[in-house]
């Protein structure tokens, strides 16, 4: 029987996973991996876990995924952004509206 922060851990890593696959989900395939964007309800996030691990499990997701993970609460969302720069070929093939971060200019 695990101790109880080896239960934490183990939750704490499938936490990491889910999120992880999420991150993954969100990454059209033609962008090479970049422009990754998850956002939820902060709600939804909490029943994650407390929102000070949750933002560390993504951190550790993007880091598996070679992201520059941000993380930030605005508006009631808890956003998980890749800030990576990608390349010109991927910025042109994505389009002015993804390469902004979706404002036009």
């Amino acid at each position: 029987m695990p101790t109880t922060r080896e239960a934490q851990k183990l939750k704490f890593l499938e936490l990491v996973g889910f999120l992880e696959k999420l991150m993954k989900q969100s990454v059209r395939a033609e962008y090479g991996g970049y422009y990754g964007n998850v956002t939820m309800p902060v709600q939804a996030a909490t029943r994650l876990g407390p929102i000070p691990a949750t933002r560390r499990a993504a951190r550790i997701a993007g880091e598996r995924l070679g992201w520059d993970t941000y993380t930030y609460l605005i508006d009631g969302l808890f956003i998980v952004r890749d800030r990576r720069q990608p390349p010109e070929d991927i910025r042109l093939l994505a389009g002015p509206a993804v390469a902004t971060g979706g404002r036009l200019r």
